[in-house]
């Protein structure tokens, strides 16, 4: 048995239903002891006016659900508990005005309505306009702490998911493979052009100091982010002998906006990973601004064999973005490929 009642209890819509039965009891027996309907204590008097808090207690229930669907407690705070007291005082009033009229109707005995000078009438209007007051009071103050808590743990799971995207990033820029085929070039160069290995070493320095560097950063300025993009292509340049071009027109105004770290550099890192570049065919990768928006275009060669496309980058600069400004990335597949990207202010 007291299991079957935990199990009933735990759950939240039963524990809802529980907690406005029980209040709307108690505010029930409160308002019986304000006002006894039939002069002395009956339990038939006691459970009617338990029934009726119940009711009262589930219609300001419905209300507030009403009222939180079309007036915000964030947007319009005053308005709000204004609307809600209204409301409750009205509606309170009326339910407990038809039931006392429907009691004095079957009691004869009854004469709450038969007062000469109302102020038993009066007594329970200020007594129900306390108990709103005091309900929508107590209302706002833990749904605002119940929005606090929530923010709390909202931010949390944002710089979680965050911190989880940067790492994604980063990971693929300290990726073995990447810094293999950069030794591989480095030992080559040495063979036969010294100053462009002592260059190719500063671009492959700058490259992984800034990779390390913006790690924490939520958002770098595009201009942080294009001096990386340079030597990032300066090192795949000189590793495909030069067939990859970077033409950046991006206005100076645009510099100081900003961008997620790493986003520029896994936009033309996927260029060169999904296209085969040669002499004939090489690969032209354009970062302009157009429409309000960063577009990185790149012409499309023979694909590279064994080179799947998983979207992981993408998907990650796109989530980045959704999480950080709300704002959509949008991907165009047709003759260029482009990627065009929100400009963050």
């Amino acid at each position: 048995m007291d299991k079957m009642l935990r199990f009933f209890i735990d759950r939240p819509t039963m524990r809802k239903h529980l907690v406005l039965i029980s209040l709307g009891f108690v505010v029930g027996l409160l308002f019986y002891g304000f006002h006894s309907l039939g002069g002395s204590p009956l339990s038939v008097e006691i459970l009617l006016n338990g029934f009726l808090g119940i009711g009262v207690s589930y219609a300001f229930h419905f209300i507030n659900q009403f009222l939180n669907r079309y007036i915000k407690w964030r947007r319009q705070t005053g308005l709000r508990l204004l609307a809600g007291i209204v409301l409750h005082s009205v509606v309170g009033w009326s339910m407990v005005y038809m039931a006392l009229k429907i009691y004095g109707l079957v009691n004869s005995n009854y004469n709450f309505f038969f007062d000469p000078e109302g102020s038993m009438q009066l007594k329970i209007v200020i007594l129900l306009f306390c108990v709103v007051l005091i309900y929508n009071i107590i209302y706002f103050a833990f749904y605002s702490y119940q929005q606090y808590d929530k923010g709390q743990v909202m931010e949390v799971q944002l710089k979680w998911k965050q911190t989880e995207l940067q790492l994604a990033a980063l990971k693929s820029q300290l990726s073995p493979h990447f810094l293999f085929n950069c030794l591989n070039t480095l030992s080559s160069l040495f063979q036969k052009d010294i100053a462009k290995a002592e260059a190719f070493i500063r671009s492959l320095a700058k490259s992984y100091g800034y990779t390390l560097r913006s790690y924490e950063d939520k958002l770098v300025s595009v201009e942080e982010e294009m001096n990386f993009v340079q030597s990032y292509c300066f090192l795949m340049q000189t590793r495909f002998q030069e067939q990859i071009f970077l033409s950046n027109q991006l206005p100076n105004k645009l510099m100081t906006s900003k961008v997620p770290p790493l986003t520029l550099q896994m936009l033309v890192e996927n260029a060169i990973k999904h296209n085969v570049t040669s002499e004939n065919t090489p690969l032209n990768i354009q970062i302009k601004h157009q429409e309000g928006a960063i577009w990185v275009v790149n012409n499309k060669t023979k694909a590279r064999p064994n080179t799947k496309s998983l979207n992981i980058g993408l998907g990650n600069i796109t989530s980045r973005y959704k999480l950080l400004a709300n704002e959509t990335v949008q991907i165009a597949d047709e003759s260029n490929f482009i990627v065009k990207l929100p400009v963050l202010l």
